[in-house]
């Protein structure tokens, strides 16, 4: 038996959902590369070459974890019931894809010859 929720709960709720639909990973991972500093808000070629790199990184992430929801059986559609279930796994898809940038960054650095 579902338990009574308050107006105030099922407002945030919908707000939730609304932001879960509008919002979409690659604009959650450019947010974090720009708190992190790595990319900004500027038009220089670095900074244009690094946003396509991610975008297509993120869209890489992205279609491999639906292939994985399906695959798993955890396709799941956005509702009042499941929002805070939906948003905390996009929050951990971001920080593993902010991660996996930072990796293969790390990975692509120079050996050091002295």
């Amino acid at each position: 038996m579902r338990r009574e929720i308050s107006a105030a709960e099922l407002i945030q709720l919908l707000c939730d959902l609304e932001d879960f639909e509008v919002t979409n990973l690659e604009s959650l991972v450019l947010e974090g590369a720009k708190k992190a500093g790595f990319i900004t808000r500027d038009d220089s070629v670095t900074n244009l070459y690094r946003q396509a790199w991610i975008k297509k990184v993120t869209e890489h992430a992205n279609d491999a974890y639906k292939l994985e929801d399906v695959a798993t059986g955890e396709d799941l559609v956005a509702t009042i019931d499941n929002v805070k279930a939906l948003l905390k796994a996009r929050e951990t898809k971001v920080s593993e894809i902010l991660e996996l940038l930072a990796k293969q960054i790390l990975d692509a650095t120079p050996s050091y010859k002295s």
